[in-house]
């Protein structure tokens, strides 16, 4: 079951509630959901879902029976939308103190904490989808073999037990099983944890340039010029072309051979106002 007082973002929780009803009923889909929610059409719930678009407060109540929340979780999933809708540092300071009274004492201390290293450190992500390779040993030795980072074998271990407890990934035969597909952050919003995530993440991509073949990576740049209004469309591409190579290319768990991470930069050069 999933406990929306570990979610600091309405979208996740939505993409995951989704993934939890698929599990339960194999006929659920987005559309279903859509429907049962009065939206002529799933686009306007699939844009909730990818961060896209904010979700409506008219939803709110609809999605919250449709979720089943209790009272208490059910005004944490409200505050997340409020948040969500913020403005203004005060308004998303308010949204945030609510947040922190409405969730569990265990929670507030644990996940708040935890959820920041794991944000802030990629190895969280490597070791998350390394964990579904179909050669994958549950070995903190057979890891660090496999790493291209130069990590120490306790680091790596406290980084397993750290996606255990943030139930992200559960002990298993074959190793680990995780709960949820991928992992997302919150789109256009500044947050040191995101942003020391790809500071690393970039830092790791230019040490590796130099360490891979060239028929084992993909390494590119362009640089030109663009109209300011043109901006918001080009990052929806941008988001677009990472999600639909996900959708292609991706395996199954238990089915990969190798981990690859995609880092996409787009980012001004000049400082014309």
């Amino acid at each position: 079951m999933l406990s929306i007082f570990s979610y600091t973002d309405p979208a996740s929780y939505l993409r995951d509630s989704l993934e939890e009803k698929k599990k339960a009923n194999s006929s659920f889909s987005l559309r279903s959901w859509a429907q049962s929610l009065g939206m002529k059409s799933h686009g306007p719930l699939h844009a909730m879902l990818k961060g896209d678009r904010n979700i409506p407060k008219k939803y709110v109540p609809l999605l919250i029976k449709s979720l089943k929340l209790q009272k208490k979780e059910a005004s944490y999933f409200e505050a997340l939308v409020d948040l969500q809708r913020a403005k203004s540092i005060e308004e998303k300071k308010m949204y945030n103190d609510r947040l922190k009274l409405l969730a569990p004492k265990e929670t507030r201390e644990t996940h708040d904490v935890e959820a920041y290293k794991f944000v802030s450190e990629p190895l969280h992500v490597f070791l998350f989808e390394m964990t579904q390779l179909k050669s994958f040993q549950n070995s903190i030795g057979w890891i660090k073999s496999k790493l291209r980072i130069n990590e120490n074998l306790k680091t790596i271990e406290e980084t397993l037990k750290r996606l255990q407890n943030l139930e992200m990934l559960t002990p298993s035969e074959k190793g680990f099983d995780r709960k949820i597909q991928h992992i997302y952050t919150a789109q256009d919003v500044m947050n040191k944890a995101i942003q020391e995530g790809h500071q690393k993440m970039c830092s790791i991509a230019a040490d590796q340039v130099s360490k891979q073949p060239v028929e084992q990576r993909e390494y590119s740049s362009v640089t030109f010029n663009i109209k300011k209004k043109d901006l918001p469309k080009i990052k929806e591409e941008i988001r677009e072309l990472s999600d639909q190579i996900i959708q292609n290319y991706e395996t199954k768990d238990g089915e990969g051979e190798e981990t690859y991470a995609l880092n996409v930069q787009f980012f001004s050069i000049s400082k014309i106002d």
